[in-house]
This record gives C-alpha cells, structure tokens and sequence, in this order.
C-alpha cells in the first residue's frame, strides 16, 4: 500500500485525532531544530540597526526609518518592537515558534491540495521546518519579523483553497469571508516585502491542481479550465498587479536596481544566456546543493570536536523521530490505496509544481542582478526558494520508488541531515555572538569617552555576521546609548567598501557622509580614528606614529592609517554599560586584552606609572595573543627604569615575532639615554637582550 494513498476518512474528518499531531510533531522537530543553542544567541546583522532605532527612537522610530525602501513595514515593526520589546532570547523565541507556524500553514496548504496524501503534506511541512539552506534564523530581530509576515502569505494560500472549496460546494458566503481573510494577510505582506512576489505567480498552477479534483471542472474545455482558474485568482491577482505598478513604476528600486533590463538593451544575447545561466544555478542552489551541503558519513574526522557529536547526536534523534512517526501513519492507513494513474498525477504535479515555484521565485532577483547562495548574507534569499525545493524533493524521491518505507527512510535521512546543519550554523552564530560581546568589552574599555563625531574605520572584519551597518547600531549603543539624534555622534566604515576609489578626498580634507536609514552621519577626515580586531589577537586602535612601522596589518591599512586621529578619544569614567547590562546581559571576564586596553589608554597619554601597574598585575595572569601587544609594557618599565621587567618581555617578544626586533631597538634605545641602569650585572643583561635582536647601545 503506498504511503500517499487518500484517506477517505480523514477527508471526512480533517479534525481527526491522527491530524491534530501533526503540528505538535512540527513544533517538536522546529524545536529540536533551533531551540539547542536559543539561549547562547543575541543580535547579528540588520538586528543592530533594528535595535538601535527601538532603544533610542522607541517603536515609532520605525515609521521614518523604512520610508526609504518599505514603507508599509515600519508599522509592522512598530507593532512588534511594542509587543515583543529588545530581548535577544525573546526574539530567539518568537523566531522559532513563527517557523513552526509557516510550517504548520504549509501542511494546511498540501493538505488541502493533495488531500489524503500525508506523505507530501507532512513530509513537504517536516522538509520546510527544517530546510538547512535558509541560514539565517538566528538573527532574530529581523527574521522573527520576516517569519511573522511569511506566515501571513502562506496563510492566505490555504485560505484560497479553502474558499474555493466552499464556493464548489455552493456556500458563496463563506467563500468571500475566507477570500477577505487571505486577500488581506497576502496584501499586507506583500506591501510589506517584495521578497515573494515572484513566488506568487504559483497561485495560478497551485489553483488549476485544486480544482482538478471537481468533475465539473475536469468536464469543461481548456479555455474554460483557464477562464475558471483566473477567476479564482483574480482577488489575488489584482492586489499583485496593484503592487508591482507601485513599487516598480511610483517608487522605482530605491535599493537594488533592474540590473538585467539594462543588460538587455545593451547586449540581449549575452543577457538572455546569462539570465537561463543564472536560473539554472540558482535552482541547483536551492535544491540539490541545500539539501546536500550538510551530508559527511561519520567518521574520527567529524566526530572530534563537541559541535561535530552534536551534530551527529541531532541528525540520529531527527532521523528516529521522523521516521518513527511517519512509519506509526502509515501503518495506521485503513484504506485502500489509489490507483496507479491517479498516484503518478500527483507526483506529475508536484514536480511541476515544484520546478514552477523554485524558478519562478528567482524572477525578482534575476532582475536586479541578486543570486542566491548558501554563504552568508547570499542565503537569505533561499526563504522564497524552499518552498518549491521541499515539494520538489519528496516528489522526486516518490518518482524515484514507490516503496513506502524507502520514501519514509529518504525523507528521514534528508530532514535529519539538515537538523544537524542547522546545529551546526547556530553555533556559528553562538561563537559571532560571544565574539561580539568581547569586542564591544575591549572598545568600551579603550575608549572611555569620545568628541564627536567620530567616524571609526577599519578594512578587517572578524566578526561574520556584521557589517559596518551593523556595527554603526552595536557601537552607537556602546559608546552614545544616551543619544537619540538621527545625527549619529559615532559611525564604522570599511575603508575598502566606503572609499573603493580611494583616499584622495580624504586626504584633500573634504567632508563625507554616511547614512543609516533615517539617520545621518557626517564629518570630516580629523574625526576618522582606525582600528584593527583580529582575534585572538586584542582591538588595536591605531595611530601612525606608533605602529605605522609595525609590520602586523594587511598591507592596505598602511596606505591609510595616516588618517587615523587617536586624540578624538579621552580618557574619563563610562557612566554606564548599557549594552552589557541591557543587550548583552552578561558581566565580562577579566582577560589580557581588557587590561591591555587600558594599558594601550594610558599609553596614548604616556602614563607610564599607570601602564606599569596594569603589567605588574596582568603579566604573572595572562599571556598576549600577539607578540606587539607587549610593546606598551616594555615602553613603560624603560621609561621607569625597570630593566629587570624589561628583559624578559623582550626575550618573549623576540621569541614570539622576530620581525619585531626592528621596532624594539629604536624604543629600547631612547629609552636608555633616560634610564641608563648603574648595577653593572644588569647593564650586561641589557647589552645581551639588546644583542639577541641585533640592536646595539647608543651612547
């Protein structure tokens, strides 16, 4: 008996007690899924403008922050920075439970479009829940809003189908209150985002393979066929065309532009076989390369570290569970199975059907040059794809064998495969996280107080999941949380994003600007400091007459840090640390480089005597991660004259990064012509530590 045989009972009874656990068993897979590592994860990305404009603008922030691009969304964030607040875990939450809700309304949808047939309906929703291409979850803010308004969409193609149903069945009343109902969550969503309106162009498909179950329908021409369908669609289809002549015709591309209409006018050949090149790659992205990205077969390799064993710990518990409760439905089926011919139809048309929403979802993107990936921030895209890629699958395995228990073992083994991905990307996410924590721990500490503005510029990013946008929000709240002007008193650029074409402006001393929605940032060259974040190694705020020579930066930052103006920040007493107590929520560890930002403070006021303290109490704890973050402490006890604290640092420095030797020489010389020690024994073990980085004694 095959696996996806018409229950005829249970079309009599959609309520049935075997239904109703599907969405537990949905909500029991999102949360084995996403919830592991829930309480480890924070703000990334477009989170931290998001956050920015809540804490220091309150919700309605939001109304003037997306008139740029998505007007009709600022409301929608108003409304939930109000009922959900700034809580990292609760955004975490509200993020997983709204996958499940998409989850569960796409069961509804399969459910009514192949009734009976559980394998695509809970099988496609189970492959949906779990979908590994689409890796962006744990940037909550965002996403748990998106996931929100994705529930809404799919919402309303279940509420189609349902209306249709009714007015097949002669209930025009309930038709147009299902109708009103799913017009509306698929109007607001699509004013909300554009991401799914190519997606949308399935309705039609979708509404032709619902209506092929009525006799009546199956009796009519194909014109008729047609003229039926469109009719059906027609509520939907006019919001859509409403849509696309707003945003396309009165509010343009504020962001991404037409890129392909352009190509075509210039070269259509090159861009017609482009535009096929891309489509196919973008299907082979969503499907085959998502769903097999995770794949590795068990062996000492990919045992070894603890993300790896929970990783094969989640795919054996997912792979249990899924095929255990697949097996219990099918063995529980009490009626006969459906004809071959019927059996191959649904399969037909699931392919199509499949095929039709992975390539039309890629139409949007297409025309402005945007391709999906599965790194980061490409993946972000692949939420619109996934839904063709989990009816393709099951639909392509089914064609494949029309064994129940290989389709069960298949669909299993590829839901569970990518419960263990997504692990494995959250923990990614769980290490950025901490990642940021300790930045923001080590900036905070080495700038104390600031003049704005203060724009700070960098051209390294350790951090993955940020931008300088991102990092414009998390600084911003750093080190101006009391600031509510939408002229930002502090901005981050990457040098290579912000002036690709070059330094000259800013060598000329021209002012630059910089936006962040709403907000604005402007200043001049003399209020660019740059920095440099490479852990292990600590924070460097740089300065060129201290490390202009210091051979440790990629080699572009050289042609720049003549820029950088360390003066901009003072030295003071922080009144709060309101992204620690409030965002972070977490109190940090003493460490080497939070002692070494102070340390690298004073040294920007040649407090030597302070520099000293630090060292006499961190040296004996911690070690450096880089053999330059010693400098400052060497400085200091020649300055003081303590040479017995010197020799060993430099031994270790010298030991550690001999192309150091050069910078430590200079040093260690000007220091001596102040603090030239009279102990005989100890002059002698200066000239050998000076001799060990071939650098002699100016007398």
């Amino acid at each position: 008996m095959s696996f996806s045989t018409e229950i005829e009972s249970e079309q009599k009874q959609p309520g049935s007690q075997k239904e109703l656990s599907v969405p537990f068993f949905l909500l029991l897979i999102t949360l084995i899924t996403y919830a592991p590592l829930i309480r480890q994860l924070g703000f990334y990305w477009d989170d931290w403008p998001m956050l920015w404009f809540e804490l220091t603008q309150g919700p309605q922030g939001f109304l003037q922050a997306f008139t740029i691009d998505r007007p009709f969304l600022g409301y929608f964030y108003y409304l939930t920075a109000i009922l959900f607040g700034s809580d990292p875990l609760v955004w975490q939450i509200v993020t997983v439970l709204s996958r499940w809700l998409v989850a569960w309304a796409f069961w509804w949808l399969l459910k009514q479009l192949w009734p009976g047939n559980r394998y695509i309906a809970i099988g496609g929703a189970i492959l949906l829940t779990t979908y590994s291409g689409f890796k962006q979850m744990p940037i909550a803010y965002v996403w748990g809003n998106a996931l929100i308004l994705l529930f809404l969409y799919v919402l309303s193609y279940g509420l189609m189908l349902k209306a249709i149903s009714h007015a097949e069945n002669g209930k025009a009343r309930k038709y147009w209150l299902f109708t009103i109902i799913g017009v509306f969550c698929y109007t607001y969503c699509t004013l909300c985002t554009e991401y799914y309106t190519g997606l949308d162009l399935t309705r039609g498909i979708i509404i032709w393979i619902f209506l092929l179950r009525y006799l009546s329908f199956q009796q009519v021409p194909f014109w008729g066929k047609v003229k039926k369908t469109a009719l059906y669609w027609l509520p939907y289809l006019a919001v859509f065309v409403a849509f696309m002549f707003w945003r396309v015709v009165i509010f343009q591309f504020p962001s991404y532009q037409p890129v392909l209409m352009t190509n075509l006018k210039t070269n259509p050949l090159n861009a017609v076989l482009g535009l096929f090149e891309r489509i196919v790659q973008d299907f082979y992205t969503a499907t085959w390369g998502a769903w097999t990205e995770f794949f590795r077969f068990p062996s000492s390799e990919t045992t070894r570290a603890v993300s790896d064993r929970l990783f094969w710990l989640i795919v054996l518990a997912g792979f249990v569970l899924i095929a255990g409760y697949l097996c219990t439905l099918h063995r529980r089926q009490k009626s006969a199975p459906l004809a071959a011919g019927n059996a191959e139809k649904w399969i037909n048309q699931a392919l199509l059907l499949g095929a039709a929403a992975v390539i039309f979802s890629s139409l949007p993107y297409v025309v402005t040059s945007l391709s999906p990936g599965l790194e980061f921030p490409y993946n972000r895209w692949l939420i619109v794809y996934m839904f063709g890629s989990v009816i393709l699958l099951p639909a392509l395995i089914a064609w494949f064998t029309k064994s129940p228990a290989k389709r069960i073992l298949l669909i299993s083994l590829f839901a569970a495969m990518a419960m263990g991905g997504n692990l494995l990307n959250a923990n990614t996410f769980r290490r950025d996280w901490n990642n940021q924590q300790d930045f923001v721990d080590q900036l905070l500490t080495r700038i104390p107080d600031f003049q704005a503005p203060m724009y700070l510029m960098t051209d390294t990013n350790a951090l993955k999941y940020e931008t300088d946008n991102s990092l414009t929000g998390m600084i911003n709240l750093a080190l101006a949380p009391d600031s509510t002007s939408l002229n930002l008193p502090i901005t981050v650029g990457f040098y290579s994003t912000r002036f690709s074409k070059g330094s000259d402006r800013l060598l000329n001393g021209e002012p630059f600007y910089q936006g962040f929605r709403s907000a604005m940032f402007g200043a001049v060259p003399k209020d660019i400091v740059i920095y440099f974040y490479k852990p292990p190694a600590c924070l460097r705020i740089l300065d060129a007459e201290q490390h202009g020579k210091l051979p440790i930066f990629p080699d572009q930052y050289y042609d720049f840090i003549s820029l950088s103006h360390p003066g901009k920040i003072m030295n003071g007493k922080r009144d709060s640390n309101f992204i620690q107590t409030a965002v972070f929520k977490s109190v940090p560890n003493d460490s080497w480089c939070r002692n070494f930002q102070k340390a690298d403070l004073a040294r920007q006021f040649e407090d030597w005597q302070t520099i000293a303290a630090i060292g006499d109490e961190t040296l004996p704890r911690f070690s450096a991660g880089e053999a330059s973050e010693y400098i400052p402490f060497i400085e200091a006890y020649g300055n003081l004259g303590r040479w017995q604290d010197v020799i060993p640092l430099v031994e270790k420095v010298h030991a550690m990064d001999r192309e150091l030797d050069p910078i430590l020489c200079p040093i260690l010389q000007q220091d001596l012509l102040g603090q030239m020690p009279q102990d005989s024994d100890l002059f002698d073990k200066i000239q050998a530590s000076l001799f060990l980085i071939g650098c002699k004694i100016s007398y």
